[in-house]
């Protein structure tokens, strides 16, 4: 089993976007602080996320079920061509 989580660096901080529950919240937040620097870290907002997105690149860190974790850059969503 691998976990995964998009975050930003941005503005001398480490972003997570906000979790789906409290207790969930929690436990990734656990699971991020073993590889982040201490006191990096933050949780945006829904709109923090979003502008935060636009304005920087995206990356996803994974732990893999051996434990080693890795950070890769997200990919863009396509943007839509307007008609």
């Amino acid at each position: 089993m691998s976990r995964e989580c998009q975050f930003i660096r941005a503005e001398g901080r480490v972003w997570v976007p906000s979790p789906g529950s409290w207790l969930g919240g929690w436990v990734r937040h656990r699971w991020l602080e073993r590889h982040f620097e201490p006191g990096t870290l933050s949780v945006a907002s829904c709109e923090s996320w979003g502008r935060l997105c636009m304005e920087n690149d995206v990356y996803v860190l994974v732990e893999e079920s051996g434990g080693k974790m890795t950070e890769r850059k997200a990919k863009k969503p396509k943007k839509k061509k307007k008609k």
